[in-house]
């Protein structure tokens, strides 16, 4: 596990900052955004796969449980209420919104100047949240303990058990960004696949799967989106430089190639 490594130190920061905003959220208004917002993406991902075997992730990823009958106007009041909650504490921590369209809203706060301010280390980029609008969550959510490296009792602290993604869910939602030509960080996504697979290959029913990829896609075409993935997937794989990205974020060494031939092949379980 590469977690002692002096340059590991800046990514490690970037974690308890996640954390910290992780807290906040379950804390504000008594709970009122931790049981209005499910969590999904690489945090959530860390409750399916042992987290030696995980990488480092810099956001927290959220769908809205519509499920429980909430919708975005409820929690549109995030961003100020994050910034109220920093003022009654004291904190130098200031939240902004730095994207809002119709489909997603993302948060991000300035902890990158506060920790270099403070501890003279720049961490790789500031943490943020993101609150995907319109994503369904096709299955009643699992309710899990937040997974984190950090050791909550050296920060004196309670982890909190929060609504996520099913372990179904979660594999068919990673499989369908893949695909999608306006994600960006792709290669996160193929490593996600790639662990979760090797870690609950019995767990996994195949068709909630499929069933759940399907909902994702709506009217759009299963053939054409797995198509698509495949070739995003292999240029991922051409680019020495995200390979690169992805096998030095990981907490055991990965081979990203072989990880992406096994991913590709999971679409043929989709269709």
């Amino acid at each position: 596990i590469r977690l002692q490594r002096v340059e590991d130190r800046p990514n490690i920061l970037a974690e308890i900052c996640v954390l910290d905003m992780l807290l906040a959220i379950c804390r504000i208004r008594d709970s009122y955004y931790k049981e209005r917002l499910i969590l999904k993406g690489g945090h959530s991902v860390r409750a399916y796969v042992p987290l030696r075997a995980h990488r480092f992730s810099y956001d927290l990823d959220y769908n809205i449980y519509r499920e429980g009958g909430h919708t975005f106007r409820e929690i549109q009041t995030l961003n100020d209420d994050l910034n109220a909650f920093a003022q009654t504490r004291k904190s130098k921590i200031r939240a902004s919104v730095t994207l809002n369209n119709s489909r997603f809203q993302w948060i991000t706060l300035n902890y990158r100047q506060v920790i270099e301010e403070r501890y003279g280390v720049r961490i790789p980029e500031d943490p943020k949240i993101e609150i995907c609008k319109d994503c369904r969550t096709i299955r009643a959510p699992a309710e899990n303990l937040m997974v984190t490296m950090v050791n909550p009792k050296l920060l004196a602290i309670t982890l909190p058990r929060v609504k996520q993604l099913s372990l179904n869910e979660q594999l068919s939602n990673k499989l369908y960004v893949i695909g999608v030509s306006a994600r960006q960080r792709r290669h996160f996504d193929i490593f996600d696949c790639y662990r979760l697979l090797e870690f609950n290959a019995g767990r996994l029913d195949w068709s909630v799967v499929r069933e759940s990829f399907h909902a994702l896609l709506r009217k759009g075409d299963p053939r054409s989106h797995i198509d698509r993935a495949r070739r995003l997937i292999q240029r991922a794989t051409e680019d020495s430089n995200t390979a690169r990205r992805i096998e030095s974020s990981t907490f055991e060494s990965f081979n990203f190639g072989e990880a992406a031939v096994s991913v590709s092949d999971l679409y043929s379980k989709l269709l």
